[in-house]
């Protein structure tokens, strides 16, 4: 069962010029990027979801937090479910996304609450320290659910037709709204949630982070985190595809892979390369800067498969890391990520830039996979790959966050 509750939201005063202080969420921010928002505004909300300091000070955290809020910077609402709304342009289009803002109860990891991705400690480690010193959610995980027959949809479609109690645009002209849920309408949207399943779209490390950090404290009120709840079937979230750039001094020739993928050269066609995953034709492209390749797996590649479906066998992700980096280089993707030899990237401009610059040789580019996918794996406790899937538009950070009562 999912435990959905409402919670009393902090949020900036209305003084403070909203637009000027939110900021995106703490694992997207370059370097550079933290450098401008620390700079854009002294209550940027960047000061407390990674502070100034690197690695982060979490007692100095903690404490601009507390004189944030004594000074009257930061203001306390009475428990609410929020509706959170994006605008946001793709593709020329403007489109829109919808979710709900509360409480889940936390618990182990299963058939209610379901991750889609590998975690490491490193990253729970520093989430699970900043909560231990400031005690708060500055930023919800975000999950999805399935709604066939619309019952919140209707619900959010009512409340769009009237006044947000909070809007705001961005630094990328993206529009965030903000309402109160009234009473009535949350008893309804709580009653749908304890038949739901979620699925963790965004934010594995900060769940597990505050699953262990409630394991600790054995405090009622930390056993729940903040959340964004997202319809599956909401048009406006978009998965895009997380390609791989490679140093020059990674090697890999054509021959090297023929052994697992059958190789054929085609044009960079970027409509082409911007399809979903078909998981009836497997396969990613290999990119040396001048040509592109498909490479589509030979029949022997699945005779490999153990425990898992072969659904989860053609993944791209699972193409790249099991059939080229594992059997071909021997190597893991998260050694290859630590010695700096690979970049990940989400954009074919970038890709093509950063190798026309010389900065990397080469380039594995792999298709987004269709969030049913994504969902239909997840029930069946199929973890994918880290770094398969890059969930947009992402919640903004600063618009309200949860203070626990300890």
């Amino acid at each position: 069962m999912v435990d959905l509750r409402p919670f009393s939201g902090m949020h900036y005063n209305k003084n403070i010029p909203l637009d000027k202080v939110i900021c995106p969420p703490y694992d997207v921010i370059s370097a550079e990027e933290k450098v401008r928002f620390l700079n854009t505004h002294p209550y940027n909300f960047i000061h407390l979801t990674l502070g100034d300091k690197n690695p982060p000070n979490y007692q100095e955290i903690s404490q601009i937090l507390d004189n944030w809020i004594k000074e009257g910077i930061l203001e306390k609402e009475e428990p609410a479910l929020y509706l959170y709304k994006q605008r946001f342009y793709w593709n020329g289009r403007k489109e829109s996304t919808f979710g709900i803002l509360g409480l889940i109860k936390l618990q182990p990891f299963g058939e209610d609450i379901m991750p889609h991705e590998q975690t490491f400690q490193g990253p729970k480690k520093d989430r699970l320290e900043l909560l231990k010193h400031c005690k708060a959610n500055f930023e919800p995980i975000w999950g999805i659910y399935e709604d066939k027959e619309g019952i919140v949809s209707n619900i959010w479609k009512e409340l769009d037709k009237t006044d947000p109690f909070l809007r705001t645009k961005g630094w990328d002209d993206r529009e965030h709204y903000l309402w109160k849920i009234p009473a009535e309408w949350q008893y309804r949207i709580i009653e749908f949630f304890k038949t739901q399943k979620i699925l963790i779209a965004d934010g594995h490390h900060r769940y597990e982070a505050s699953y262990m950090y409630y394991n600790e404290v054995k405090n009622e009120n930390a056993g729940y985190v903040l959340i964004l709840l997202t319809d599956l079937y909401d048009p406006g979230v978009k998965v895009l595809p997380t390609h791989r750039l490679m140093k020059k001094e990674l090697k890999i020739s054509l021959f090297d892979m023929e052994e697992i993928f059958t190789i054929s050269e085609e044009d960079f066609d970027e409509e082409k390369l911007n399809l979903y995953f078909n998981p009836a034709k497997p396969l990613i492209y290999y990119y040396d800067g001048k040509k592109l390749y498909s490479l589509t797996p030979k029949t022997n590649y699945f005779s490999k498969a153990s425990e898992k479906s072969n659904l989860w066998w053609a993944l791209p992700t699972t193409l790249l890391q099991k059939g080229v980096w594992e059997e071909i280089l021997k190597i893991k993707e998260g050694e290859l990520q630590e010695k700096g030899l690979i970049r990940f990237s989400h954009s074919l401009q970038e890709v093509k830039d950063l190798i026309k610059l010389g900065d990397f040789g080469s380039a594995f580019l792999l298709p987004a996979i269709p969030l049913e996918i994504i969902y239909a794996l997840s029930i069946k406790g199929e973890r994918l790959p880290q770094k398969s899937t890059y969930f947009y538009p992402k919640p903004v950070s600063g618009l309200v966050f949860w203070k626990m009562e300890l």
